[in-house]
C-alpha cells in the first residue's frame, strides 16, 4: 500500500513539474518587506493574516527568494497533504480507499490551479491535521491546528465555528468543545501578542476587519462564470453520493462540515486556487460514493460518466497549462530588474507603477516613504494619498510603469490618477521593455 501512496505522490509532483508555474508575488514581496523593517499593516497595506508572510519568521527567513525554490515549496506541501490525506483515509476507509481517496486528489489537485503556490496551497496541511486529531478523539490538538489555520487567513473562522458547534451536539457536554475552543485559543494568543509587541491594533483591524468587509467586499469581490461553477458543480457534486452510505454517515457528516468550512476561502473572490483548502475533503466523500455506487446495480454507470466527464475536463487543462513558464517572475522582470539595479544604488527607493510590484524583491529596492500596497482599484480607492506621501517626500530614483495594466477590466492608472500625474510631472521615460516604461527625474 505504502509503494502505491509513493507512486500516486510522485505522479503528482511530476505532473506539477510540467505545468507553468504561478507563485503569488505577495509571498515574496511580503516576507522581504517585513524583513528590512517595514511594519504589516502600518507600512504594508494588506488584508490577510500574517501567517508566513508577516510574523518574524516567514517564507523569506525560511529561504524562499525564488521561483525555483518556490517550486519545491509547491511540491513538500503536495507531498504533506497526500500523506496526511492518507493518514485520515485510512483511520475511516481503511488502507485500500485511502489510496483511492489519494488517487482522486491527484486528479483533482492540478486542475483546480494546483500550479499555483498562495496561502491556500499551504491550508489543507493543517486543517487536515485538525481532522486527522478530532477522528482520534484529541479535540486539543484539533483545534489547534485550526489555530494555527487562523494566522493565515481569517477564513478559517466560520469552520473553526462548525467543527465547535460539531463537537458541543455531539457530545452534548461543554468540556470537549471547550477543550477544542482552548486549542484554537494558543496560536490566537500569539496572534494577539505580536499585534499588541507591534502596537498596530488601529491598522490591524482596519486593513483586516473593516476594510475587508468594506471596500474589498464591495470592488474586490470576484464571482465565477458559469462555465467555472459547473465545473466546480460536476466534481464537488460526485462527492454528494457519500450521504447516502450508512456505514460511513458519521465520519460522512463531519467531512462534510470540514468541506463546507473550507470553502469561505472562494466566497469572496472565485478563483479555483481557493478550492484547494476543500480539495481533501472532496478527495474523501467521492471516495465513499464510489464506494456506495459500486453496491449499486444500475448506478455504477454514474462512476463511468464521473470517469469520462474527468477524462474531457483534464484533456482541456493541459493543453493550455503544459509548459516552463513563471508568471511574474520570467524574462521581462529579470531585464526590467537589471535595468533598475543598473540605474539605482541599493540605499536608493523606487517606484513600481501599476505593473511588477515583484521587482522591489527581486531588485532588492525599497519603496519610496517606506510604504507598499499592491495597485489594485479596491486598494488605491484607500491608500493613494499614503502612497503618494511617500513619492513626493521619498522621491523614487527609478520609476517603472506600465500605462495599460489591466486587472479584472480595470485600467489600474485610472484608480491612481494623482499618483500618474505626479510621475508625469517629475519624471521622463529613457527606456522600455516590451510595454513596461523605465522613468528617472527630469
Amino acid at each position: 500500500m505504502i509503494t502505491i501512496l509513493i507512486i500516486i505522490i510522485l505522479i503528482n509532483v511530476f505532473v506539477l513539474s510540467k505545468l507553468v508555474f504561478f507563485p503569488y508575488p505577495e509571498l515574496f514581496i511580503y516576507p522581504y518587506l517585513t524583513n528590512h523593517g517595514l511594519i504589516p499593516y502600518t507600512d504594508i497595506l494588506d488584508q490577510h493574516f500574517p501567517g508566513l508572510i508577516f510574523f518574524p519568521v516567514n517564507l523569506g527567513t525560511l529561504g524562499m527568494h525564488s521561483p525555483e525554490i518556490a517550486r519545491y515549496w509547491q511540491y513538500g506541501a503536495v507531498v504533506i497533504i497526500h500523506l496526511i490525506l492518507y493518514l485520515v483515509a485510512k483511520k475511516i476507509l481503511g488502507p485500500k480507499k485511502a489510496l483511492l481517496a489519494n488517487l482522486i486528489f491527484l486528479i483533482w489537485q492540478p486542475y483546480f490551479e494546483g500550479w499555483v503556490l498562495w496561502i491556500d496551497s499551504f491550508l489543507p496541511i493543517l486543517i487536515l491535521s485538525s481532522l486527522y486529531f478530532l477522528i482520534s478523539k484529541k479535540n486539543f490538538w484539533s483545534g489547534f491546528f485550526l489555530g494555527v489555520a487562523l494566522l493565515f487567513k481569517q477564513v478559517i473562522a466560520p469552520l473553526i465555528a462548525l467543527v465547535g458547534l460539531y463537537i458541543l451536539f455531539k457530545e452534548r457536554k461543554f468540556k470537549p468543545a471547550f477543550i477544542f475552543s482552548l486549542g484554537v485559543l494558543i496560536p490566537t494568543l500569539f496572534l494577539i501578542k505580536y499585534v499588541n509587541d507591534l502596537g498596530i491594533w488601529k491598522d490591524f483591524i482596519f486593513w483586516t476587519v473593516t476594510f475587508n468587509t468594506g471596500v474589498f467586499a464591495e470592488m474586490g469581490r470576484k464571482y465565477g462564470t458559469i462555465s467555472e461553477i459547473a465545473r466546480v458543480v460536476g466534481v464537488y457534486g460526485f462527492a454528494a453520493f457519500s450521504f447516502f452510505d450508512e456505514k460511513f454517515r458519521e465520519n460522512t457528516l463531519l467531512i462534510g462540515i470540514f468541506l463546507i468550512g473550507s470553502l469561505a476561502s472562494v466566497y469572496a473572490r472565485f478563483d479555483f486556487v481557493h478550492l484547494q483548502p476543500s480539495l481533501p475533503f472532496v478527495a474523501l466523500l467521492s471516495a465513499i460514493s464510489i464506494n456506495w455506487l459500486l453496491k449499486k446495480k444500475y448506478l455504477k454507470v454514474l462512476i463511468a460518466i464521473y470517469i469520462l466527464v474527468a477524462i474531457y475536463l483534464l484533456s482541456q487543462f493541459y493543453k493550455g497549462l503544459v509548459g516552463s513558464k513563471i508568471f511574474f517572475q520570467g524574462e521581462t522582470e529579470r531585464r526590467v530588474t537589471q535595468v533598475v539595479q543598473r540605474l539605482s544604488k541599493k540605499e536608493d527607493k523606487i517606484f513600481s507603477l501599476g505593473t511588477m510590484p515583484i521587482v522591489y524583491e527581486m531588485a532588492d529596492r525599497l519603496p519610496p516613504g517606506n510604504v507598499f500596497v499592491f495597485q489594485f482599484p479596491w486598494f488605491m480607492t484607500v491608500a493613494e494619498n499614503r502612497i503618494l506621501s511617500g513619492i513626493i517626500s521619498d522621491p523614487p530614483k527609478v520609476v517603472v510603469r506600465d500605462v495599460n495594466a489591466v486587472v479584472e477590466g480595470k485600467k489600474l492608472i485610472l484608480y491612481m490618477p494623482k499618483i500618474n500625474d505626479y510621475i508625469n510631472e517629475h519624471y521622463k521615460v529613457i527606456d522600455k521593455i516590451d510595454e513596461i516604461e523605465i522613468m528617472v527625474r527630469k
